[in-house]
């Protein structure tokens, strides 16, 4: 009995040590984390009063930034496409994290070789922290998830959201000296543009298309003042009224279907995935009642990605099926 009690009173003892000894190590950890934030913001305060700085306005206010940063974590892919399209080739990036891991539209050989530091809503400040980023770039709802520890490895700009699709690119180029660049894509763009409604013609008054996204047995419609239906808009093609100055996200039962018929139907297939669902869809008998199935101008399309390259396919398309 004794020995047995004299077991039990030095597993205890080790027991105690060891928990003792994990506790000192998270403390330490903690500690050395801590530091080591402290060590980079003393090195940042040294280091922009040897380089040329900019004051620049952002979500929470100003803020002063290098004039020309080299090594630029970005926090969103909204803001990635944007920064890629200026030319613009960072050091860090998070992915868009909301049911999978995903750099929405933007092709993957943009961003080859680059290092990820998680996803949008949980970016790890360890791996920035390693980095050794001189500027980090993220969104106005993004300031609850570290704000002041970003900070304190590099000035950090958040940037507000904005519905108008040539604003990111323009902020972008403002803060990051891009405006040359930014302009020259816009100036494409028009031209694009004007092009495309030079070869659309009367089509133009005579031909209406209608756009949905297919969510099983259902389908939605986004707002009319989002990118792909702004390019739309400034292309001049008609929409179905339903479609008009629609002010927001729209889920609508499959009965619904023939208030969004027209001429062309375009089925955005948003993760450029399986095409099964856009199938399955076409299947349902009230489909079979529409105009654009009736004389097979239903198309499949992807629609999703940088403003300037969304653009591009969404031209590509309508020359594909509108004009060829």
């Amino acid at each position: 009995m004794l020995r047995q009690f004299r077991k039990i009173g030095s597993s205890y003892k080790f027991l105690v040590l060891f928990l003792a000894t994990i506790a000192v190590l998270i403390v330490s950890a903690c500690h050395s984390n801590t530091s080591q934030l402290k060590q980079n913001q003393t090195n940042l305060t040294a280091t922009q009063s040897s380089i040329e700085t900019q004051v620049v306005s952002h979500a929470l206010g100003e803020i002063q930034i290098p004039v020309s940063p080299q090594r630029i974590v970005i926090l969103h892919d909204m803001i990635l496409g944007a920064a890629l399209e200026l030319g613009v080739k960072p050091v860090g990036i998070a992915y868009y994290d909301y049911g999978g891991k995903y750099f929405r539209g933007i092709p993957p050989e943009w961003i080859a070789g680059v290092p990820v530091v998680g996803g949008v809503s949980q970016p790890s400040i360890e791996a920035i922290l390693t980095l050794k980023p001189d500027l980090i770039l993220g969104l106005e709802w993004q300031e609850d998830l570290g704000y002041k520890q970003l900070s304190a490895i590099a000035p950090t700009v958040l940037i507000k959201q904005s519905r108008d699709y040539h604003f990111m690119p323009r902020y972008i180029a403002q803060i990051l000296g891009k405006r040359d660049r930014a302009e020259e894509l816009l100036t494409e763009y028009q031209e694009k543009v004007r092009k495309l409604r030079q070869q659309l013609g009367e089509k133009l008054e005579k031909i209406t298309i209608s756009v949905i996204d297919v969510d099983g047995q259902n389908f939605y419609t986004l707002a009319s003042d989002l990118l792909h239906n702004q390019i739309l808009n400034e292309i001049g093609l008609r929409r179905p009224p339903i479609q008009q100055n629609q002010k927001d996200f729209l889920m609508s039962s499959i009965e619904t279907l023939p208030e969004h018929d027209a001429d062309v139907l375009f089925v955005r297939n948003a993760w450029q995935g399986s095409s099964d669902k856009f199938r399955s869809f076409l299947k349902q008998p009230i489909a079979s009642q529409l105009q654009a199935v009736r004389n097979n101008r239903v198309y499949e399309v992807y629609w999703q990605g940088p403003p300037y390259l969304v653009a591009d396919r969404i031209i590509d398309d309508l020359y594909k099926y509108l004009v060829d």
